[in-house]
Parts: structure tokens; sequence; C-alpha cells
């Protein structure tokens, strides 16, 4: 039963569309491609794709990097 408990907070944790995931997908479109945001990040495009996905939660650094690069972009365009 605790089995079920696990995979039923994990498919809820998928579906969440958090502030996280949210400034990570601004982020990606900015930059273009998984990889380029992965390289901007410092992290690997595996790290990326299930931060993106909500596999897996983004530390709060990369939370703020990721905001540092939408805010960088509307930043230039105003």
């Amino acid at each position: 039963m605790s089995s079920n408990c696990f995979f039923g907070r994990q498919a809820e944790m998928k579906s969440k569309d958090t502030a996280s995931i949210r400034t990570l997908r601004r982020a990606l479109a900015t930059l273009g491609s998984e990889e380029r945001l992965a390289a901007e990040l410092q992290v690997s495009v595996v790290d990326v794709a299930s931060w993106l996905s909500g596999e897996q939660v983004a530390p709060s650094e990369i939370f703020i990097k990721a905001l540092d690069i939408v805010a960088r972009t509307h930043r230039g365009a105003a």
C-alpha cells in the first residue's frame, strides 16, 4: 500500500505546474534548446529534462539562475 502512496505522490508532483518549472520553461524558450539552457545553468541536459518534466525539483540556486536568464532577456527587450 505504501508503494501506491509513493507513486500517487510522484504522479501528482509530475502534474504540478510550479513556479520553478514555469521559470525553467521561460528560460528554455529564451535560449532555444535544453542544451543551451543546461550550458547556461552549468548542469547536465538530463538534469534540465528531469526538472522540466517535474521528475525532480530544481535546486533553489538553479531556480535563481533561471530567473536571471529570464530577467536579462526582459531588460534587454525594454
